[in-house]
């Protein structure tokens, strides 16, 4: 019994030390300065969260459109502002600039060494665009104001302003899977003029747009461009097909197997003919170079184009171009008829180094 009265008596005088200590803190403020603090951090977190998808979102929005319109490359703080706003919880901040490497975007700001900045370096050799955002209220303050950090920091303390910043950047994709058709670079130069101006997508073009891409022509449609030691005859040919679904997942700058022969498979037929019944665009890979012949042909594939198919006239498959309302070719020859577009494919690698008109975008900072 006198150890249970010494033990109660060691255990109320350590009560009362503890509700000393916490007076003693609670006087001074610790505690209730620590607590302040930490609700206003995390309030600039979560405010540096909206900032950055709203600069994410931004910044791809404004790439993409200067992938299918060049010429509405700049001028894009409307673009930008719409989709910053969007992401932020009181649907209100600002847009600092809107910058890049690419045609239109003015040269960004120099970096300040701070959680403003874009992760790295801003790439050298491929288009690129930077949306910088910061932090504004509905009233027109740029200052996030404090909640309960006022107290510990004193009355000057108003508040502070967050910013984030996304780099897009685009290209031509290094690997990707196309139709089982490849398209020789010498028709695509001589369709294009060499030049990188597609007609939009989604839209008709008129029917001057239209070419037409030879397979076999008696007047010998021949390409002696490519690699060393390599030919490029013929406008298109098959890719080898072992999935039997017309299609190929091929790397640009590499070999792939294929055929010359005139006649299309069973499932290139399908897949012709829903393309041209659509009017959807398809991947087509691209090639420079040619060796072997017949069945043992091997191409030198350099990229990847954007093809709409508007006829064709191949061994016992025909149709008419529904843009035109024109057979453009006929026996013996065999072609493919349409145009180019422009694409942006939704898988997201590595650069190539060819561009056709075919791109994808990716975050880089």
């Amino acid at each position: 019994m006198r150890r249970l009265a010494a033990f109660r008596r060691a255990a109320s005088t350590d009560q009362g030390a503890v509700t000393v200590l916490v007076a003693v803190v609670l006087g001074g403020g610790v505690l209730l300065g620590s607590g302040a603090l930490a609700i206003d951090v995390g309030q600039l977190y979560a405010e540096r969260e909206q900032l950055q998808s709203g600069a994410d979102a931004a910044a791809m929005a404004v790439a993409e459109n200067c992938v299918r319109i060049p010429a509405s490359c700049g001028g894009q703080a409307g673009t930008a502002l719409a989709f910053a706003d969007g992401n932020a919880k009181d649907g209100v901040s600002a847009v600092t600039a809107v910058c890049g490497g690419a045609s239109g975007l003015g040269a960004c700001p120099a970096p300040t060494g701070t959680r403003a900045d874009c992760l790295g370096s801003a790439p050298a050799a491929t288009n690129y665009a930077e949306v910088h955002t910061a932090t504004k209220l509905a009233n027109g303050s740029t200052l996030l104001p404090p909640t309960l950090a006022q107290s510990p920091l004193g009355s000057s303390y108003h508040g502070h302003q967050v910013a984030a910043c996304a780099r897009v950047a685009w290209g031509p994709p290094a690997t990707a899977t196309g139709f089982g058709v490849t398209l020789s670079t010498c028709e695509w130069n001589r369709m294009t003029g060499g030049a990188s101006g597609y007609w939009p997508p989604g839209t008709a073009p008129p029917a001057r747009a239209e070419g037409v891409v030879y397979m076999h022509s008696p007047s010998g449609n021949t390409c002696p461009a490519g690699p060393s030691g390599w030919d490029a005859p013929g406008g298109f040919g098959w890719l080898d097909d072992p999935s039997s679904t017309c299609s190929a997942t091929v790397t640009a700058n590499s070999t792939y197997g294929g055929s010359t022969g005139n006649s299309s498979s069973g499932p290139c037929k399908t897949a012709i003919s829903h393309a041209y019944t659509t009017h959807q665009a398809v991947l087509l890979p691209t090639y420079d170079g040619i060796r072997g012949t017949g069945a043992n042909i091997v191409y030198h594939l350099s990229g990847f184009s954007s093809f709409v198919l508007t006829g064709y006239h191949l061994s016992g498959f025909t149709a008419r171009s529904w843009l035109s309302g024109k057979d453009l070719c006929g026996s013996p020859d065999t072609c493919l008829y349409g145009y180019f577009t422009t694409a942006i494919l939704p898988t997201v690698g590595a650069f190539g180094t060819t561009n056709y008109g075919t791109y994808v975008l990716k975050v880089v900072g």
